[in-house]
């Protein structure tokens, strides 16, 4: 069996899971090993059942786990040189790793990966596609656009997890200052809900039939307001998915693939 599932998603931590046949693959660890074992237990899992774990970029709201989770599983840590080079300092020793270059393509076991640069301010931030055919899953979170060569490493995911950060009126009107502000609405920050709209709609278009809405601000959206304005615009053009929302705090539904 083949699923996707997010374990939490939001400036708290974020963390999500992919299983196919024989790989058990966690997609960043930005919570406690306590918490995630606890989310594994639900899908009868655990740590030590882990295959590979992929890192999105280096900030701790996606590797906070790590420095106490790879002590309890021999499961491969795969991030981009550059991330390795931010994170390393605080990793045991003697950790199994597969490091790559943003845009390359290699295997895991019998699972192709797809690697993809964003434009999110931590040096070797990426986005992954995991797997083929009906079995594609594209993780795009944290970054400020989507460029075309982003679109076309996505196109054709069955199921996209894609960042829903903010409304850009929000943040704007908000109470943080002009400096964080700026950074959230920049090419470098964080997806706006009508951004992510666009990209779904598109996505939708190419095959896209599973949109997960991640990383949602708790200052400056709401989780109606996100959920509204994605199917509003795949209403307008006509196309169908089933939308989501990626909880914060607690393993969201699996898709299965």
């Amino acid at each position: 069996m083949t699923y996707f599932c997010t374990l939490a998603s939001g400036s708290a931590g974020n963390c999500s899971l992919y299983v196919n046949g024989r790989q058990r693959m966690l997609v960043d660890a930005g919570k406690n090993t306590r918490y995630i074992n606890d989310c594994l237990r639900q899908l009868a899992l655990s740590v030590s059942d882990l295959t590979h774990i992929l890192i999105t970029h280096s900030h701790g709201d996606h590797v906070a786990a790590l420095p106490v989770l790879l002590k309890h599983t021999r499961a491969t840590l795969v991030c981009s040189g550059e991330t390795f080079s931010a994170i390393a300092p605080r990793l045991p020793q003697g950790v199994p790793v597969r490091l790559f270059e943003p845009g390359e393509g290699f295997w895991l076991g019998d699972v192709p990966v797809k690697t993809f640069a964003t434009s999110h301010d931590a040096p070797g931030s990426c986005g992954f596609v995991l797997g083929q055919g009906s079995d594609r899953v594209a993780v795009c979170t944290d970054l400020g656009t989507v460029t075309g060569e982003i679109f076309e490493s996505m196109r054709g995911s069955r199921a996209v997890l894609l960042e829903c950060n903010h409304d850009a009126e929000m943040v704007k009107n908000g109470p943080y200052p002009f400096p964080l502000k700026a950074r959230i609405l920049s090419d470098q920050g964080h997806l706006s809900n009508k951004f992510a709209a666009k990209v779904a709609v598109r996505l939708c278009q190419t095959g896209t039939k599973h949109l997960l809405l991640a990383h949602l601000s708790a200052e400056n959206n709401e989780p109606r307001l996100a959920l509204d304005t994605v199917r509003a615009a795949l209403r307008e053009a006509g196309v169908e998915a089933d939308v989501s929302l990626a909880p914060r705090e607690m393993p969201g539904e699996p898709v299965l693939l």
